[in-house]
């Protein structure tokens, strides 16, 4: 059965199971202390609701609100000048740069989280459509490794097979998602 097809009850008591039996460490999750939980997007508001309810001890991580705090940091019309000016994805990230970008302010929320050793939980993440920031530019990161606790990642999108039978995530159930993942719920 595919994830997608699970009840929401059923997805939030697998997330609960995953997180006490720590699959994000598990060799499956490829290296990341992760656990993307797959859900389909016109299901996004459901979703948010159980999350806010369930983890509201956590730290949730609205990707959403940082995309707006990372355009009102450079006020709108010079955001905009500059998104017409380089017509790329460098800006919103640009590795090696010194310059906070939004995966910095992405990476900085999860370190805040780890630091204050709560689960960080990122939801909103179709935000990130366009801008260049895939799922492995944080899974890769080093700070998951320092962590007790999974990063959460709830990823609308869709599994479908692929020409060779094999399940694929595809983003917002268009763009198919990195093979390099965290465990898949």
């Amino acid at each position: 059965m595919s994830s997608l097809n699970k009840s929401l009850d059923s997805k939030f008591y697998e997330i609960s199971k995953a997180i006490s039996e720590e699959r994000g460490r598990w060799p499956s999750s490829q290296g990341s202390n992760a656990l993307v939980v797959v859900y389909p997007p016109k299901e996004e508001k459901k979703y948010l609701a159980r999350v806010y309810e369930t983890f509201r001890e956590d730290y949730i991580i609205d990707l959403s609100k940082l995309f707006i705090e990372y355009i009102d940091n450079y006020g709108f019309d010079t955001f905009k000048e500059m998104y017409q000016n380089y017509k790329s994805t460098s800006v919103f990230v640009d590795i090696g740069e010194e310059e906070t970008d939004l995966l910095k302010m992405i990476l900085n929320e999860i370190e805040e989280a780890i630091n204050l050793e709560k689960i960080p939980v990122i939801i909103r993440t179709g935000i990130l459509y366009g801008t260049g920031i895939r799922n492995n530019h944080i899974l890769e990161s080093s700070l998951l490794n320092k962590s007790k606790k999974p990063l959460l990642i709830f990823y609308p999108g869709k599994v479908d097979k692929d020409l060779e039978g094999k399940e694929r995530v595809y983003f917002l159930g268009v763009v198919k998602a990195s093979d390099y993942r965290g465990q898949l719920i």
